[in-house]
């Protein structure tokens, strides 16, 4: 069974990029707003959240982005919490991984670099992967 990713953010065209890039090795589910992925976080119980900061209502702010960092991990404890933001603040991140996030990185971002973020999160899906280059 394939680890599940939960990929929210308010612009579609990069929910719809990560989801083609990871639907290969991940079950991957999108949302682009807070109660989309409030809903589908519940139902689908992802492994691995990657979720954008700055959302509606106020995009200017990163409340909303982790208000749902909070909601997951009080309610699916066992998932994990990756954050994509153009927000490099380091108290903003500070913020993020005291909500409970496990990881960050920055938007414009190198697909490399969220591919070794999420590996990071998969031990197990990791070593599958590298089971099939051996």
């Amino acid at each position: 069974m394939k680890p599940r990713i939960l990929i929210v953010d308010d612009d579609s065209a990069i929910t719809q990029q990560l989801y083609w890039t990871l639907c290969d090795e991940y079950d991957v589910i999108t949302a682009n707003d807070m109660q989309t992925a409030i809903r589908r976080a519940t139902f689908y119980k992802p492994d691995i959240s990657i979720l954008d900061l700055h959302m509606p209502p106020d995009k200017n702010s990163p409340a909303s982005g982790l208000r749902l960092v909070e909601y997951i991990k009080g309610h699916l404890a066992q998932s994990r919490v990756l954050i994509m933001s153009s927000n490099s603040d380091i108290e903003v991140r500070k913020a993020c991984f005291a909500a409970g996030a496990d990881g960050f990185f920055a938007k414009p971002f190198e697909l490399e670099e969220m591919l070794a973020s999420i590996c990071k999160l998969t031990p197990v899906h990791r070593l599958e992967l590298f089971a099939h280059i051996l």
